[in-house]
């Protein structure tokens, strides 16, 4: 199951050149910025909508920031809503940087994501270029740490050298599902840092059934092995999904946190509020632990390609 899903973290580390101001939540700011960079690098086309280009097939920019289904996808060729092979985790990223401090933030990509890391990386040194935050400071892109994989810990980029290293930084889905064996059987406690918004009859809920919790993971993991790993998701779903309601909730202290972020490219604000806090399941929690501890590197929920939906594991 899963034998071709693969993923790689990075730590970026950016220092700034000018005073930098980055908002709560900043994966927004950055993920913003980080779009208009790539496209100014690789769009050939000038403003020309992506769907109508002719280079639509081959360009990365589209599959990258645009991610649909093709001609040729014999699978959830219905699927609204194809997962990005990226998510930027702004950690702790926020307030007010002097120049010649740090920011750092996580970095991950998803399967034929982790090919395009020469291109990320040249778009986050000219967002330096461009500025970012309110007032537009200017960075430099100092280092590029992998967080994963054979070469843990390994520079993959360093501002000196000007370097890319092409390290073997992914992690399987056997990798992760290591990380599980530890784990309770039969309880566990899922912590939420970052607002998370997941629909359940389509609209946002404000609660989270066991099997509304699973049901959204297993279909974001599945579109993302599908898309970006060339992998389908065997399995009975619908008895998935009815094992998952047997698991019960035994303590909930979640809440809904309300935040608003500005969409230059809807030229509006957007209310992006979500679930914060901490709930605790009983039940034969086995089958799902796997999928669980993969769903803490891919975050789950809406708008998770900046930060948000993002859970840990705490037995």
């Amino acid at each position: 199951m899963l034998k071709s899903f693969r993923l790689s973290q990075y730590r970026i580390i950016l220092k700034a050149k000018e005073p930098i101001f980055m908002p709560q939540y900043s994966g927004s700011t950055l993920r913003g910025g980080f779009g208009h960079a790539f496209k100014k690098i690789v769009c050939t086309k000038g403003l020309i909508e992506c769907k109508n280009c002719m280079l639509n097939s081959v360009c990365p920019y589209p599959y990258v920031f645009e991610t649909s289904p093709t001609d040729t996808t014999t699978q959830l060729r219905s699927y609204s809503d194809v997962p990005r092979p990226f998510i930027i985790d702004p950690l702790e990223t926020h307030g007010n940087y002097r120049p010649n401090e740090t920011i750092e933030f996580k970095f991950t990509l998803i399967g034929r994501g982790i090919d395009y890391l020469p291109y990320f990386l040249v778009s986050f040194s000219e967002l330096g270029e461009i500025g970012i935050g309110k007032g537009r400071g200017r960075f430099q892109l100092s280092e590029v740490i992998a967080d994963s994989g054979s070469d843990k810990d390994g520079r993959v980029y360093s501002h000196d050298t000007a370097m890319v290293n092409n390290l073997n930084t992914a992690l399987s889905f056997s990798d992760i599902n290591q990380e599980s064996d530890k784990w309770s059987k039969d309880q566990i406690a899922l912590h939420f840092q970052t607002p998370t918004r997941i629909l359940n009859e389509g609209q946002l809920s404000d609660e989270l059934p066991f099997h509304v919790f699973i049901q959204r993971l297993i279909g974001r993991i599945s579109a993302l092995s599908y898309f970006h790993c060339g992998e389908s998701l065997e399995m009975d779903f619908k008895e998935f999904i009815s094992k998952a309601m047997q698991v019960e909730t035994i303590e909930s202290n979640l809440y809904w946190h309300d935040w608003t972020r500005y969409s230059n490219r809807q030229d509006r604000q957007m209310k992006l509020g979500g679930l914060l806090g901490k709930i605790t399941y009983k039940g034969d929690l086995e089958p799902f632990l796997p999928f669980i501890a993969l769903g803490q590197y891919t975050h789950i929920g809406k708008n998770v390609t900046f930060g948000l939906g993002k859970y840990y594991v705490n037995n």
